[in-house]
């Protein structure tokens, strides 16, 4: 026997996105259910630091997502300041704008009250937040997706909706489809992120007749150490090794640089991932040492030298007073120590120089690696959340193979594809937007019946 239930308003996932969209619809007076398969709400937006950021012009917005969707661009900086304001309503704390990387400013909020908020709004107006539950397919009729069924441990449910949000966090967590979209080496990337983060929406989207953004490979991440005996969401952050990877440089195996280390840590480990055993060999020195060993987390109360970290957790971490004498340690891991140093000293050696004809080139952080000691640590990629998912118009509706919307069918956060492409710009406002615009239908299709 399967039970039946009428909402306004279907969420499927209840991280950022989903939650965001559920409290702005039910403000409204709408009733909404939302569907999260995790014991607990709040996804992988908790797992995060809790910063809402864009970037702070739109040259820059341009400029830090390679490969991205111009118009979805357009519509996650625009109305940035919109949600913004909607955290504010919930009355969290949310802090005044502060730069966030180089190109970005945004606001620290506090995303645990902001997501029990939330769901205490979805609950006061009628609603209900369903834990531990699956969707197999979303029901369909007439070519327009009407709800879905749901099942938990009392059974299976047939929701009804007009209005249905796939929002379950994209694929971050599943090894097969990173290996399918994103590098051929997709499998060796860390999960940093939610590990329930396997490819629902996808797969939900398309039995529905969705399709597939036009620009999948890439993902927001960070370089993390090698190996990470642990891992969990403690690692997730003092595991990462943002400032060595950007300020310093990252070698392959073959003792080679393969990318612009500047262009920012989530580039990096991107490239990372592409190298033949998806290694990277991270090298500083004391100048950027004394920086690594500053990093503070949000709601750390001192900082943490991620070196020592990486050093007394089973990383492969080194140092040494010289380049030759650091190599010979690598050398055991697997990377040629002779090229390594050859590489190093062209390196210098053209900084020094002003030299253009760097290659690959180095647009900032442009110093020569020469205070000792010296410092390595081998680098593997974590993602945290994918940008490919399925394909969306600027409102948040999912398109079809013809970029016609199916009907009834929103998508948000990572389930959605192709805004960041390559670069980042911030996940919990392309989160927050999107479900914003996805309330907007179902409050609009709500009014009008």
């Amino acid at each position: 026997m399967t039970d039946t239930l009428d909402v306004d308003f279907l969420v499927l996932g209840g991280g950022m996105a989903g939650m965001t969209a559920a409290s702005a619809a039910a403000c409204a007076g709408l009733r909404v259910l939302v569907v999260e398969k995790n014991p607990q709400i709040g996804g992988s937006a908790v797992l995060s630091g809790g910063k809402l950021w864009t970037a702070r012009s739109w040259e820059l917005m341009e400029q830090e997502t390679p490969g991205g969707d111009p118009a979805l661009k357009r519509v996650a900086f625009d109305q940035h300041a919109r949600a913004v304001d909607w955290l504010r309503r919930s009355g969290v704390a949310v802090d005044a704008a502060t730069p966030h990387l180089h190109y970005g400013l945004g606001h620290n909020f506090d995303i645990h009250g902001y997501i029990a908020w939330c769901a205490a709004a979805v609950i006061d107006a009628g609603g209900h937040i369903v834990r531990g539950a699956q969707v197999d397919h979303l029901d369909v009729d007439a070519g327009a997706v009407v709800g879905a069924v749901v099942s938990d441990r009392d059974g299976d449910t047939r929701v009804r909706a007009p209005r249905t949000l796939l929002a379950t966090g994209g694929f971050a967590g599943s090894p097969a489809l990173l290996e399918c979209f994103v590098a051929a080496r997709g499998a060796k990337a860390l999960a940093r992120a939610n590990p329930a983060n396997r490819g629902d929406g996808l797969r939900l989207g398309i039995g529905a007749g969705a399709a597939l953004s036009p620009f999948m490979k890439g993902f927001y991440g960070h370089v993390m150490q090698s190996p990470a005996l642990k891992w969990g969401p403690r690692e997730f952050r003092y595991y990462t090794h943002g400032i060595a990877s950007v300020a310093g440089i990252i070698l392959n195996k073959a003792g080679e640089r393969f990318c612009d280390e500047s262009l920012e840590d989530h580039q990096n480990a991107q490239r990372i991932l592409e190298q033949p055993d998806a290694k990277g060999l991270l090298l500083f020195d004391q100048a950027i040492r004394e920086q690594v060993a500053q990093t503070q987390w949000p709601d750390d109360n001192a900082p943490t030298d991620v070196f020592e970290v990486a050093r007394s957790e089973g990383g492969h971490a080194a140092s040494a007073d010289s380049w030759a004498a650091l190599f010979a340690q690598t050398a055991d891991w697997g990377f040629d120590a002779a090229q390594a140093l050859a590489t190093v000293e062209d390196y210098n050696s053209r900084i020094d120089a002003d030299d253009d004809r760097l290659t690959p080139p180095r647009i900032r952080a442009r110093r020569a690696l020469s205070r000792p000691p010296f410092f390595a640590v081998e680098g593997q990629a974590g993602v945290t959340a994918t940008h490919g998912g399925l394909r969306i118009d600027p409102q948040g509706r999912v398109l079809d193979a013809f970029a016609r919307p199916v009907p009834g069918l929103h998508a948000a956060g990572a389930d959605a594809g192709n805004m960041h492409g390559e670069g980042y710009v911030g996940g919990l406002n392309f989160a927050a937007v999107f479900g914003l615009l996805a309330a907007d239908h179902a409050i609009a299709t709500a009014r009008a019946a």
